[in-house]
């Protein structure tokens, strides 16, 4: 080979070399570029009351990536799944648990034909400890409990519901002697009669916003209940709604309430301090017999409304009229006059203000 060949094949060489170097320099800088420009973001899995099993509950992602969930588990519940997306992500997301009950076995359902719903009918006589009632069976809504379906099931001690049942019927948890505790949904409007009578082991009820109608006997013979919150929507109290529970001690209507039946609280030893709310128009005969008991009333007893029958109260109780708590003032038309009431409000007429429930839906 000549020289000059030798010559020309190192600078051929020597070019191909320098070439290769420039093109790997300039992926590289591209690559840099790249992913310089790709932002990292922060997902936050909630666990709402939940526990991790494993994984990480807060990770971060390079944009457009998927986040990978964490393996986690909660007492009665299984998981439904996530409350947002965490794939492809984008920004800072934060992602909460969707638990549902684990129904508890023994629990019988009556499925109407052509329908999406179904409710709870029964359940099996040896079902017992803490029950959990998920908001669905079969891909239905479980929108009641019917009549009776846990009546003298003795060996129940809790029940826990989810939002989506609108009625408690009668007898639905009667004699269930043990039950200590109940988990009544956000969306019950009704709870029948003697829905929860003899249950002797139940010391709070909390009522949801959603009630409307407690009816007769609902809660008598609860001889261990000692508080009741009553909520701001309820209208009607039936007949012996709340007979002989002996240790209830906490019990204030919210200004709304226009019906409290005949011996609604007869028998309520404890309770030594009662407030009538204006709203209401009718009381029925015997509804408080506590004797040394103080029932405060906001109106004038010249006001008393037809409604209050002769004996709605008997021998022994104290009544104040025109009753006003230290906080209000005569000029002061816009303070509450019931301590639990939140919106004090009444129209031209006199009448609350109140579109009720299903008003504030529609």
């Amino acid at each position: 080979m000549k020289l000059s060949e030798i010559k020309n094949l190192k600078q051929k060489t020597k070019l191909i070399i320098i070439l290769a170097v420039e093109f790997i320099a300039i992926i590289a800088i591209l690559a840099l570029i790249f992913f310089a420009g790709k932002k990292t973001h922060t997902v936050t899995f909630d666990l709402n009351g939940g526990i991790l099993l494993s994984g990480d509950v807060e990770q971060r992602v390079t944009q457009g990536q998927n986040a990978y969930p964490p393996s986690v588990a909660k007492y009665g519940h299984y998981l439904m799944g996530w409350s947002g997306s965490y794939k492809s992500v984008t920004r800072d997301v934060t992602v909460k648990a969707i638990w549902e009950y684990e129904t508890s076995p023994g629990i019988e359902y009556s499925v109407p034909e052509n329908t999406n719903y179904c409710e709870i009918s029964g359940s099996f006589k040896e079902i017992q400890g803490e029950v959990f009632i998920g908001a669905f069976y079969e891909g239905r809504q479980v929108l009641g409990i019917q009549a009776g379906a846990f009546k003298d099931r003795t060996g129940i001690t809790g029940v826990y519901l989810l939002d989506g049942i609108l009625a408690i019927e009668d007898e639905a948890f009667s004699g269930c002697t043990s039950l200590e505790v109940v988990d009544i949904p956000s969306t019950v409007v009704r709870i029948g009669a003697s829905a929860f009578k003899g249950c002797e082991s139940l010391k709070e009820i909390i009522l949801p916003e959603s009630l409307t109608t407690i009816e007769e006997g609902a809660f008598e013979g609860c001889t261990s209940l000692e508080k009741i919150t009553f909520s701001d929507k309820l209208i009607t109290i039936g007949d012996s709604a709340f007979k002989g529970c002996k240790a209830l001690n906490d019990a204030v209507l919210a200004d709304g309430v226009k019906s409290i039946g005949e011996y609604s609280f007869y028998g309520c030893e404890a309770l030594k301090e009662f407030f009538i709310p204006e709203s209401v128009l009718k009381i029925g005969k015997n509804a408080f017999n506590t004797t040394d008991m103080t029932i405060k009333l906001y109106i004038l007893e010249e006001n008393i409304p037809e409604g209050f029958v002769d004996g709605w109260f008997t021998e022994g109780i104290k009544t104040e009229y025109g009753y006003i708590p230290e906080d209000d003032t005569l000029n002061d038309k816009d303070t509450d006059k019931n301590p639990n009431d939140k919106n004090g409000k009444q129209n031209k007429d006199g009448e609350d203000d109140d579109e009720g429930f299903w008003g504030g839906i529609l």
